[in-house]
């Protein structure tokens, strides 16, 4: 009713604020009444409704995100031209030689080998 599943056009708030008004006239006009004070108590009862439905709407399981599970898998052909090229990039990276200081030498073919390893 309140538009808890997010549907509708939000008339039952319309409703509320016509009633609001109302009651805004009444007081300006000085016509308070017991009538008067039970329709600013129903106000206040449909406005804690319609709070409590927009912070269920929020927390709605469809609003919650899925990240991380569109990965690729390991036969998809976007997979295997991605670690083709990886593969073809780190030959590159082993057959040029690099002007090192021995000691970063055998760091660099350090790291090469654990990524064997890892493969």
């Amino acid at each position: 009713e309140l538009n808890e599943d997010g549907s509708g056009d939000g008339g039952e708030m319309k409703k509320i604020a016509d009633e609001m008004e109302e009651l805004e006239r009444d007081l300006i006009n000085r016509n308070v009444d017991i009538s008067t004070l039970e329709r600013q108590r129903d106000i206040l009862s449909r406005l804690l409704e319609a709070e409590e439905a927009e912070r269920l709407r929020g927390e709605k399981d469809e609003r919650k995100s899925r990240s991380g599970d569109q990965g690729l898998h390991p036969e998809s052909p976007q997979m295997i031209d991605y670690l083709r090229n990886k593969a073809n990039e780190l030959e590159l990276l082993r057959t040029v030689p690099a002007d090192l200081v021995p000691y970063y030498r055998d760091r660099v073919n350090e790291y090469f080998n654990t990524l064997d390893d890892k493969q």
